[in-house]
């Protein structure tokens, strides 16, 4: 534990020194982030290029531990074929941001590099090979290994590069990732992930130093996608030396800031027809500017998200089964709920589809009950069975009152009421209709009333229904007036009458 102390702190030490001379460098050189409006908030122009003070802190520290002879040193000398390759996609994603850093590289550019670090890697061994089930044990991916991986290394990535918009959001956001695998390290004994997060950790606690609010150099494309480069390459190669089959869902979990700010920009500018890699000032971090938060506020408040993402994550090394695809659920409830609070138009707007959706889908529903109705009342054999089909009516909710008028047949003059009608309570608004009723030589024989509460049924947007209704109605009097003067003139018949 000594030798992971000392590399911690040689870690700090060596990026406190190095990042002011890279910020040196970097002022001279005129490689500075200069504000843009249109997708930057700073103020003056800052040196950026802090990545490779990461860089550097991190790969000395490592180099110093060969000076000293214990079982660490040991083991990492026995380990560095397998850090070899992590190191070297990584140092090709540095190298990505450093050039992006100096002249200014576009997205395809940076895709299809980020794609080539991630082939080289999975090529060489590093893999998600399976993903945790909430419902017990593990889901074999098979041929979806090579495409999840790829997914899986250029989202963090670019999730990392994303958030940076803020002093110190992206490398704070970074710091929490490594010491929640550094904790699932320690608990699942792996010796090589352990040093690796140890030496990281302290290389990003030393920048911080210069990188926090106000910030004197930024980590640049450089310091950002070799982060979120290395922290999902040490994700993928903590969980594969895990026996332990929930794993892959720390990771998961513990970069979720990140994750969360990443997916809802591209589902945000997909709804918005933008292009997708095209820079825009509504991250999470600046929606909560917009609430009036101070900038330091705002950092302050993510780091307070961050770290509650990697304790949360951490509670998956010892999982209770369902419990916790329960625990992920609430988590999921919770950021979308965050998420509105924000204001977003376009979650706005989707939502309110989703309601009209919801609503069109509720008047399917109901329209096909009328129909339901509406053939058996035109199928009625007896006025009983009218009765009860326009009784069905006031099930739907829309018709408290449907009173029926059919002349010269007092028995067939009806009024059904729901029974928590309205009817009785004049101070309510309600919609009324009435319905002409014409037999089959088209003269009025009678109508149909019929009346409901306002705001609780529209049948105004289902005029056609009522058309419909009105017409069966009509067809079952006449029919039923027919059937009874068919049966009383046989009657008359087998009486041996004749009606004159």
């Amino acid at each position: 534990m000594k030798t992971h102390v000392v590399l911690f702190l040689l870690a700090l030490g060596l990026s406190l020194a190095l990042t002011p001379l890279v910020r040196h460098l970097a002022t001279r050189w005129g490689v500075l982030d200069r504000p843009d409006r249109s997708r930057k908030i700073h103020d003056r122009p800052t040196p950026r290029l802090g990545g490779l003070a990461i860089y550097a802190a991190f790969l000395l520290a490592l180099a110093g531990v060969f000076a000293v002879e214990n079982e660490v040193a040991r083991h990492l000398r026995a380990q560095m074929p397998q850090i070899a390759k992590l190191l070297l996609p990584s140092t090709l994603i540095l190298l990505l941001g450093v050039y992006d850093d100096l002249r200014g590289a576009d997205a395809r550019i940076k895709f299809c590099v980020q794609s080539a670090a991630a082939l080289v890697l999975y090529a060489c061994g590093v893999q998600i090979t399976r993903i945790w089930n909430p419902w017990g044990g593990t889901i074999e991916l098979g041929l979806l290994s090579l495409p999840l991986t790829l997914l899986w290394l250029v989202g963090i990535t670019n999730a990392f590069n994303l958030i940076d918009g803020l002093d110190g959001l992206s490398a704070g956001a970074a710091l929490f990732a490594t010491l929640t695998l550094l904790g699932a390290a320690l608990f699942y004994q792996q010796p090589l992930l352990l040093l690796l997060t140890v030496a990281l950790a302290g290389a990003i606690v030393g920048f911080l130093r210069y990188n926090f609010t106000p910030a004197t150099i930024f980590l640049g494309d450089s310091g950002s996608l070799f982060l979120g480069f290395l922290l999902g390459a040490l994700a993928i190669e903590g969980s594969q030396k895990s026996a332990t089959a929930v794993a892959v869902a720390i990771p998961l979990v513990s970069f979720g800031v990140p994750i969360v700010d990443t997916l809802w920009a591209l589902v945000r500018r997909a709804l918005g027809r933008r292009p997708l890699f095209q820079g825009d000032l509504e991250h999470i971090h600046h929606m909560l500017l917009r609430r009036g938060l101070t900038r330091r506020q705002v950092v302050i408040l993510l780091y307070a998200a961050c770290a509650a993402c990697g304790l949360f994550s951490l509670l998956f090394l010892n999982p209770q089964g369902k419990l916790m695809g329960g625990l992920l659920f609430i988590l999921g409830v919770a950021v979308f709920f965050l998420i509105q609070s924000l204001g977003y138009p376009e979650l706005q707007e989707l939502l309110h589809s989703a309601g009209r959706a919801l609503r069109q889908h509720r008047a399917l529903a109901k329209n096909i009950h009328w129909r339901r109705i509406i053939v058996q009342v035109r199928q009625a054999e007896s006025p009983d069975e009218l009765r009860a089909a326009l009784a069905r009516l006031l099930e739907l909710g829309d018709v408290e009152v449907a009173e029926l008028r059919w002349e010269e047949r007092p028995e067939r003059r009806w009024v059904l009421s729901a029974p928590h009608g309205i009817a009785s309570d004049d101070s309510l608004a309600v919609w009324s209709v009435r319905l002409p009723l014409m037999d089959g030589r088209g003269r009025k024989r009678g109508e149909l009333r019929l009346q409901g509460p306002l705001g609780e049924g529209e049948p105004f947007e289902s005029a056609h229904l009522l058309v419909l209704l009105q017409q069966a109605l009509a067809e079952a009097l006449d029919r039923l007036d027919s059937e009874d003067a068919q049966a009383a003139a046989l009657l008359l018949t087998g009486s041996g009458l004749t009606a004159h």
